[in-house]
């Protein structure tokens, strides 16, 4: 049976699209619409919640991690208990396909596998052994980078968004640069 936009997701399936920090998992799924949060729970859990999005025939996809979001930016005309704001109507892009093999994906490939805020794009990937860190590009980017992990079985998964990880936690020995150590 496909899953469609009025399906909610467990927070199993969701659990398998990103890779979560050692100890945590997902819990309570809240939806909208095409859009799901799920709060993590675990050592390392903060205040924020997990946010994905069904995309027509591809599923449900990482969108965005964090505590709420804009229903605008969304495109949500309802209420959202992840939103921040008031619902207005406008219509957001999904993305594409997902990547399957552990060679360095494009900036495409791993576009592909969340949904980046509008205007943004990945405007280059490096990669250390099956790690992959995409820089946004576009009006609104920061100075952070879009970390992404191979997990075998299951080709590349969304990991973290951050300005810098500790090569130590990610298994690393050699020096990479989406790296602080």
């Amino acid at each position: 049976m496909a899953t469609t936009a009025t399906d909610c997701p467990s927070a199993a399936t969701l659990q398998t699209l990103v890779e979560l920090p050692k100890g945590s998992s997902l819990r309570t799924v809240t939806c909208v619409k095409d859009w799901a949060a799920a709060d993590p729970q675990g050592p390392t859990a903060g205040d924020g919640v997990y946010l994905f999005r069904y995309a027509s025939g591809t599923g449900w996809k990482y969108y965005d991690q964090g505590s709420g979001w804009d229903c605008e930016d969304l495109g949500l005309s309802e209420p959202a208990p992840f939103c921040i704001s008031e619902p207005v109507t406008t219509t957001a892009k999904p993305a594409n396909s997902a990547a399957t093999n552990a060679t360095c994906p494009s900036a495409k490939t791993l576009e592909a596998l969340v949904e980046l805020p509008k205007g943004l794009t990945f405007g280059g990937v490096e990669c250390v052994k099956d790690w992959a860190g995409a820089d946004p590009q576009g009006p609104k980017a920061g100075d952070g980078v879009y970390l992404f992990h191979f997990v075998t079985g299951a080709g590349w998964k969304y990991y973290g968004e951050g300005s810098g990880y500790d090569c130590k936690d990610l298994g690393l020995t050699e020096p990479a640069p989406f790296c602080i150590s």
